[in-house]
């Protein structure tokens, strides 16, 4: 069990190659969020709420493999899934950091650059920041900023 995270290209596809894969253990993501919070990388915001398949005259039972849809019905999936979206990947357009709820679930909520760049802004005018990857540390902490980094040059990261 654990916390697969993968870089996207700007265009929103996953990044191709093993470097745009990350993996925390869930024993280790806590570690990593409190790292996080106390470098003052994570932002508060409440988590989003999902539309419900009510609103659109849905039913899990709509979602079948092999169920007969007729076209009213097929339309109104393609409306809930674009909302579902929207809010997967809803962001601040100036974001203080990356939202905490954002990694702490498998929701492959959108992580964006800018929230990334505010995160590692932040980190990086920490005080302790020149010390916080040497090697005597979580191992993971350094592997970690520099996936970070990465997908701040890219397109941001999804959490799954």
């Amino acid at each position: 069990m654990g916390y697969d995270i993968f870089i996207q290209t700007p265009d929103g596809k996953p990044a191709e190659g093993d470097e745009n894969y990350f993996r925390i253990a869930w024993t280790a993501m806590p570690r990593t969020l409190d790292a996080m919070a106390n470098f003052g990388m994570l932002a508060d915001a409440p988590v989003p709420s999902w539309p419900d398949l009510s609103a659109y005259g849905l039913t899990s039972a709509d979602f079948q493999p092999g169920t007969e849809r007729d076209q009213s019905t097929v339309d109104r999936i393609a409306e809930f899934k674009a909302a579902y979206e929207a809010v997967r990947d809803a962001a601040e357009s100036e974001p203080a950091g990356i939202p905490a709820y954002k990694l702490v679930g498998n929701d492959g909520f959108l992580v964006t650059v800018a929230e990334i760049s505010a995160a590692l802004a932040t980190y990086e005018a920490h005080p302790s920041v020149h010390v916080a990857e040497m090697p005597v540390g979580d191992p993971t902490w350094r592997h970690w900023t520099a996936f970070l980094r990465r997908a701040q040059t890219c397109g941001g990261l999804r959490t799954y």
